[in-house]
């Protein structure tokens, strides 16, 4: 061997000196090294599940949200479809008391127009009256007492009715 250039108890005392060497480092550096990284590895895996934990309750509560947002969507559909319910029956009772208000002022006009018809009737029958014994006088040319002319007026008088009704 010393013929190739190595000298042999250099040999022996570097092989030494390196199992020396890997023992210490083994025992001092290797062992807390893997320690260490080891209890990486379990941190970042504990990192990782914890993660996927925080996304599973993440999507379930996402789902909860959504469940929760669709019953409030159909609950204000369904007061929505209430209040349009009682705001169709509101407008149907208000139409029946204005029909109703309507046909009672319709009654009254028409009550008001007869009682006005059968006293300008009255009146002017009372008109008449005076007319016709104005008229009889003149025509008779001569004086009746008062119950006479009021019977010849009378008698005119239901004449005239019975050619209208007829």
């Amino acid at each position: 061997m010393e013929a190739l250039g190595i000298n042999t108890t250099w040999l022996i005392a570097q092989i030494v000196n390196f199992g020396l060497l890997l023992f210490i480092l083994s025992r001092l550096a290797y062992k807390p090294v893997l320690t260490a990284l080891n209890t990486r590895k379990q941190k970042i895996q504990e990192s990782l599940d914890y993660a996927e934990s925080v996304k599973k309750q993440a999507a379930e509560q996402q789902k909860d949200f959504d469940l929760k947002l669709e019953e409030a969507r159909r609950s204000a559909q369904a007061a929505a479809a209430v209040a349009a319910q009682a705001g169709e029956k509101e407008r149907e009772v208000i139409l029946a008391q204005a029909r109703e208000d309507a046909r009672k002022l319709i009654d009254q006009a028409k009550e008001q127009i007869e009682y006005e018809r059968k006293q300008m009737l009255a009146e002017l029958r009372q008109e008449v009256v005076q007319l016709s014994l104005l008229a009889a006088q003149k025509a008779v040319s001569q004086s009746l007492d008062e119950p006479a002319h009021r019977r010849l007026v009378t008698d005119f008088l239901a004449q005239t009715d019975a050619l209208s009704k007829n």
